[in-house]
């Protein structure tokens, strides 16, 4: 694993910007195609660091949400539809999602652990009330998550290529780093899912 990610950033490193760029453009795809980008995130952090990985992953999460948002409503639709309708749990979230101010829903919903990252990108491309502006601008609340696994990613890397007592200081504090921001997505992401919980409820009643 140590030396895959060696070379791997060896190979973008030698590229120069362009190598950044490629990321970003695969990132972007397989967020636009559902494929679920946590382990492109966490190789962006190995890759990366904390502060390119950080711009890297959100460039290419914003752009792929974009990208699905207009794949979803203007060729998909009916794919996405039938998968809408097989799950009655993505039903009622559309149904909160319509209301006014769907977009305070959409924010929660990035923050929360209830509904994995693509299947809030197609319901949310489904939602007729929701305007594409505010759907971007509410997808922010993705920058604790996106941290986190960042910060993991460089964690892991850092764990791979110790070398020395100060080093493994240093990693000792990362780790406590980590935990303190896992510690912190998390309750952020338990009172989200409690609203949630509270909200979709209320659709049954």
């Amino acid at each position: 694993m140590p030396s895959l990610i060696a070379h791997v950033e060896t190979f973008l490193r030698a590229l120069g910007p362009v190598g950044w760029i490629l990321f970003i453009a695969l990132y972007a795809l397989a967020v636009t195609f559902y494929v679920p980008g946590s382990v492109l995130t966490l190789l962006g952090g190995a890759l990366f660091g904390p502060r390119l990985g950080v711009l890297a992953v959100l460039a290419g999460a914003f752009l792929g949400m974009a990208g699905n948002w207009f794949l979803t409503r203007q060729w998909l639709r009916p794919w996405a539809q039938r998968k809408l309708e097989q799950n009655p749990r993505l039903q009622r979230l559309e149904q909160v999602l319509s209301r006014d101010e769907g977009w305070k829903l959409v924010a929660l919903l990035r923050l929360s652990p209830l509904f994995p990252f693509v299947l809030i990108n197609l319901v949310c491309a489904l939602t007729s009330n929701l305007r594409f502006p505010s759907y971007m601008a509410a997808s922010a609340t993705i920058l604790p998550g996106t941290v986190l696994y960042i910060y993991i990613g460089d964690t892991v890397r850092q764990g791979l290529t110790l070398d020395g007592g100060l080093e493994q200081s240093r990693f000792f504090l990362r780790i406590l780093g980590v935990a303190a921001t896992f510690a912190v997505v998390w309750l952020v992401g338990r009172t989200a899912s409690r609203v949630l919980k509270k909200q979709l409820s209320e659709t049954d009643t």
